[in-house]
């Protein structure tokens, strides 16, 4: 297993209105297709990858919590393999997966609590069963958990223009497993 690139940051925001607007008019990263989640949002990309994904909350993220709720990694590779070397080095964890775009991601946590998603392309097998681990790994879970405590808003309840006129821009592409590198054979010279 290979990680492949860093796949998108994901920042929690009540402001998503103009966050977006940010992000696209400031920046120059465009607004475009989306997966169609439950809660209100924006992807925003850069040469062809969302790498900016908008997450409209419930309220202001307290001080308390971390605004930017994870970063992500495409990976390639096994998920079996990654989800047994997770075990073996007691890295608590738990998967999501989104069969839309045939993806499944693993949510693990680093040391000091911070989310990492690691994305793999999925075709729907993979064991869905958590991982908490020991009573140490408990705890880097639960404080995960206390730093992204704010919930993303659910569409229904948006008054985002954002969130609202997502549908009209479509849903991504599948996810296609990132090719493995190989290694270049070297000639003498």
């Amino acid at each position: 297993m290979t990680m492949a690139w860093l796949d998108h940051v994901n920042i929690r925001t009540a402001r998503l209105d103009e966050m977006s607007e940010f992000y696209e008019q400031v920046l120059g990263l465009k607004r475009g297709k989306r997966p169609f989640f439950e809660f209100g949002g924006a992807w925003h990309y850069c040469n062809g990858r969302a790498i900016v994904h908008l997450v409209e909350s419930t309220k202001n993220v307290p001080a308390r919590e971390a605004p930017v709720e994870h970063f992500a990694l495409r990976s390639t590779g096994s998920l079996k393999r990654f989800q047994s070397k997770l075990r073996k080095h007691d890295a608590p964890y738990y998967l999501v997966p989104l069969e839309s775009i045939e993806m499944c991601q693993v949510n693990v946590f680093d040391p000091d609590g911070n989310k990492i998603e690691v994305q793999f392309h999925s075709d729907g097998s993979e064991d869905m069963e958590p991982f908490y681990g020991s009573a140490k790994a408990r705890r880097r879970f639960r404080k995960g958990e206390e730093l992204n405590k704010t919930p993303p808003l659910r569409l229904s309840k948006s008054k985002s223009k954002v969130s609202k006129t997502n549908k009209k821009l479509g849903e991504p592409k599948p996810l296609k497993a990132p090719a493995a590198r190989r290694a270049r054979k070297r000639t003498a010279a």
